[in-house]
């Protein structure tokens, strides 16, 4: 057997053909994996014999017609190239060797058969005396019992005659009849050629023939490897690129490619179809013994199958080269055939002892009821398997199925709350659905513990706050059994995050463990101020943290604390609350700088995840980071995400903070449009009853601020109050609702009553914190007398400025400039005014960057970032004083140095900068 090249086959034919006119016959069969490289190829080498002069005599075989007696030499004898008087006498012959009632393959008597074949033999003497005879036959693996015989005489005859008989057969489970290939080759002349798949180099010259040379050099290595070699399969892949009409150089496998590969596996054994079939079916674990079981087939024919398979460019053992393969033998499958077929696929595999998430895609695809035992526990298996994975659809889609197949109220309970729990990371309300079904079981004492646990996040997420209390009620009591030291403990922590996010539905039970509660009065009682941040577990030291933070104020501890659980806290459904409360604790700490890059880090972890839910609730909270940190564009993006990712009407209560978050950058930023249709949305009726409520009241009640509506401002910042007071939680890192409320006092010219307020904070936790004391000495300034206004507005923008918060500095800054401009100090104004457009603008405040444009008009502000790169970091602290309007004494005492360095500090900057004095200092220095 030779084995030769797609480059050098015609050129070996041809050989063979320029023997054959010198008189030595020829006979040549050409095997190969695939039907159409062979024909292709014949056909080829018969067009160029019949343009050197030679007579072509072809016929095709197929599986239909292989019970037609002398089909294959009918279709030889009638043919245009031979003259009529020749297919006259050979149409008669083969009408006398007619079977007739004779059973089918049986020949006519040994002299009538004798005459038929001489008969035919001569026609082809005669038309070989005067040109080579090229007699052609593809896929002889199909030719009927009488045809073959007659071939087979001719083969016997050939010797020194000028005839050339090319015979094509595929290789594969039907393959030619091994006698008569051993028949074949006694003659002396015969040649086997085995066809070779396509080379990268053969594969790439199909491709320039129709999409160029940069193309195909660009395109090949794709298309071999998926294509295997195969001609029809690369030439389907061309097509598929070219109709697919986007980047030439870029793989497409579509609809060509598909219906390519069920044609040759339609025109192959019809074994290897059955197999390929089930292989798509078992995928990776299509061992060659599991298969032959599920097919009912030896091994041995499995494997035999396999290896056509791979040899025609379908398979890439153990897999399919390509999905597309896969799906394209499934397409047309009867799909009752293909459930049994994933019926028996999933018994094999349990007795197996596959993975469960395997056997639960066979049970799936069975689509109906499924009769085993083990079914159920092997979809609930996968469901845990899968959403540790990440696989949260398919986790959904095995529950589903599972519920189908729940037989008992416990199993249906179980299977309800794995399910609530999984559509909860996509959807919260699709969870939604189960809660009323498991509410009904908790009120018959149906759940346990952890069951009570998981159905009260979602009536707290979605405000059920009598029905949270009901069952709150039941996990106290459950806890207080003897030997439920867990849950106890667990229930404790419960309590520790209720008393930060739902208070009052804490407040309402009968009986809270190891806290004290003002029964009947919705007040929680001070004695959670003991509470301190510590657990023997994250979820214990976030849940204290928090509470710490929100009722007594950070101490030294907490950012170590917070950092030290966010570490050691992978994200999950258990641990996503965990995970928020350490990030509120540092951001009701003034940390938003540290807050911001966990958050991100978390973020990315729920993208890669593909978890929505997690995403929207964590892009939620770094949308409250943001707009602490006075970065209204990053606020309002993060908020935007948040109420896209998942549906506002699934946030339930959660939806107060990406709402306030919408609502606020929006007023800051001067759309007041805007901020008034998301104003209009609507929000879930108990939403003020938790802290996520405080967030959209202090947003409206800024908004009225900002739109002049003093008195409806001040009655929202006074309900945050009451609310926060009744709670427990009045703390300005929370919601500073003292300062809007004086805002809103000084808007009414209320002077007096607006100090009074901003007085009382120092003496609430928090109340120090630099970002708590920069607002309130800004609003302090503006109820003071014009003359001690600077001073106080100066150490305003300090303090805000080391708290990371840049609008509500832009606002002391704004509130300087005006202050400066009405004492009669223009030039300051102007160079304050500068730094407040400044800061404006990083946070896109368009009403404060109106409210200072005149004090800026006219002055030049080139240069500054240029100026700053030529001072020292000593020169560059003195200019940015400088710039703000300190005086030399104050910057000495400000940054520890003397007057008189201060003064040769500044005369070096004049210098380096070229300016004639302070009043010239760019914006930038400030």
């Amino acid at each position: 057997m030779t084995l030769i090249d797609r480059n050098s086959e015609i050129t070996f034919l041809n050989n063979l053909l320029t023997d054959c006119a010198h008189g030595r016959g020829r006979v040549t069969t050409i095997s190969g994996p695939t039907a159409t490289g062979k024909t292709e190829l014949v056909y080829a080498f018969s067009r160029r014999a019949v343009e050197s002069g030679a007579v072509w005599l072809s016929a095709t075989c197929s599986q239909n017609d292989q019970n037609v007696p002398l089909g294959v030499v009918s279709q030889l004898f009638h043919n245009a190239a031979l003259p009529i008087a020749h297919a006259s006498r050979a149409a008669r012959l083969i009408e006398d060797a007619a079977p007739g009632a004779r059973p089918p393959g049986e020949r006519p008597d040994d002299s009538d058969w004798l005459r038929v074949t001489q008969g035919l033999w001569a026609i082809i003497l005669e038309l070989s005396k005067s040109s080579t005879v090229l007699i052609t036959v593809d896929d002889v693996e199909y030719a009927d019992s009488m045809s073959w015989q007659l071939l087979l005489n001719f083969v016997h005859r050939l010797k020194s005659a000028n005839v050339f008989i090319v015979l094509t057969a595929t290789e594969g489970l039907q393959g030619m009849n091994p006698h008569t290939e051993i028949d074949l080759m006694r003659h002396p002349h015969y040649e086997r050629i085995r066809l070779a798949p396509l080379s990268l180099r053969g594969v790439e010259r199909i491709i320039s023939d129709s999409m160029g040379d940069a193309v195909a050099a660009k395109l090949g290595p794709a298309c071999h490897k998926v294509s295997g070699g195969n001609p029809l399969l690369v030439k389907a892949l061309v097509e598929d690129a070219v109709n697919g009409g986007g980047d030439p150089g870029e793989l497409v496998v579509s609809d060509v490619f598909s219906r390519s590969v069920r044609a040759l596996l339609y025109r192959s054994d019809p074994t290897m179809l059955v197999v390929a079939r089930g292989l798509a079916i078992l995928g990776e674990y299509a061992l060659p013994s599991l298969l032959a079981e599920l097919l009912d087939l030896t091994t041995t024919t499995v494997n035999q199958a396999l290896n056509c398979l791979e040899a025609i460019g379908v398979l890439d053992p153990p897999r399919f080269r390509h999905a597309s393969a896969r799906e394209a033998v499934l397409d047309d499958l009867d799909p009752h055939k293909r459930e049994e077929m994933h019926r028996r696929a999933a018994q094999l595999l349990h007795a197996e002892g596959a993975a469960a998430t395997v056997i639960a895609e066979h049970l799936i695809g069975t689509s109906h009821f499924f009769q085993e035992p083990w079914a159920l526990a092997e979809l609930r298996e996968a469901a845990e398997q899968a959403l540790t994975n990440d696989r949260h659809e398919f986790a959904v889609r095995c529950l589903k199925f599972a519920l189908e197949l729940c037989d008992d109220d416990r199993q249906r309970t179980l299977t309800t709350t794995m399910l609530a729990r999984a559509e909860w990371r996509l959807n919260p309300a699709a969870a939604n659905r189960h809660v009323n079904r498991l509410m009904a079981t908790a009120r018959q004492k149906g759940l346990d513990f952890q069951e009570l646990d998981a159905l009260l996040r979602y009536l707290l997420w979605n405000g059920r706050h009598d029905e949270a209390v009901e069952v709150l009620e039941q996990m106290d009591v459950l806890a207080t059994e003897p030997d439920a030291d867990e849950e106890a403990a667990r229930l404790d922590v419960l309590h520790r995050r209720l008393s930060s996010s739902h208070p009052l539905v804490l407040s309402r039970t009968r009986s809270v463990t190891g806290v004290g509660v003002g029964a009947g009065t919705g007040v929680v009682s001070p004695a959670r101020t003991a509470w301190t941040a510590t657990g023997s577990g994250p979820h214990a030291q976030a849940a204290s943290l928090l509470a710490s933070v929100l009722r007594d104020g950070p101490d030294d501890r907490t950012l170590g604390i917070a950092e030290r659980v966010l570490h050691s806290t992978s994200l999950d459904d258990a641990n996503l609350e965990t995970v928020e409360s350490a990030l509120f604790a540092l951001i009701y700490s003034d940390r938003p700088d540290i807050a911001a890059p966990w958050c991100d880090v978390m973020y990315s972890e729920a993208v890669m995840r593909g978890a929505p839910t997690w995403r929207a609730v964590l892009a939620s909270l770094r949308a409250g980071i943001a707009i602490r940190q006075g970065d209204l564009v990053l606020a309002e993006e993060y908020a935007r995400l948040a109420l896209d990712i998942v549906p506002p009407r699934s946030l339930g209560v959660l939806v107060g903070l990406p709402l306030a978050v919408l609502i606020r950058a929006n007023t800051e930023m001067g759309k007041y449009d805007v901020a008034a249709h998301h104003l209009r949305r609507p929000v879930p009726d108990t939403l003020l009853q938790t802290r996520f409520g405080l967030y959209y009241l202090q947003a409206r009640a800024h908004y009225y601020l900002a739109t002049n509506h003093s008195h409806a401002a001040l009655d929202d910042f006074s309900t945050c109050g009451r609310l926060m007071r009744a709670w427990g939680l009045d703390t300005p890192s929370l919601v500073p609702w003292r300062h809007g409320a004086a805002a809103a006092l000084l808007q009414t010219d209320q002077r007096e009553q607006a100090r009074a307020l901003l007085q009382e904070p120092y003496d609430l936790p928090s109340g120090d914190s630099l970002r708590a004391r920069g607002i309130s000495q800004r609003l302090l300034a503006a109820a003071s007398d014009l003359r001690q206004r600077p001073s106080m507005l100066r150490e305003a923008i300090d303090m805000l400025q080391a708290a990371g918060d840049r609008l509500e500095m832009a606002y002391a800054l704004v509130d300087l400039t005006h202050t400066l401009t009405e004492l009669g100090e223009p030039n300051k104004a102007r160079m304050v005014g500068h730094r407040a457009v400044s800061v404006a603008g990083e946070c896109q405040a368009e009403p404060l960057r109106q409210a200072v444009r005149h004090n800026t008009d006219g002055y030049d502000n080139t240069g500054g970032l240029e100026g700053m790169n030529m001072l020292s970091d000593a020169e560059q602290r003195v200019a940015s004083l400088a710039a703000l309007g300190y005086t030399n004494r104050e910057i000495s005492r400000k940054i520890y140095i003397t007057i008189s360095t201060v003064e040769q500090h500044l005369t070096r900057i004049y210098r380096k900068l070229n300016v004639k004095g302070r009043r010239d200092l760019p914006a930038q220095f400030s």
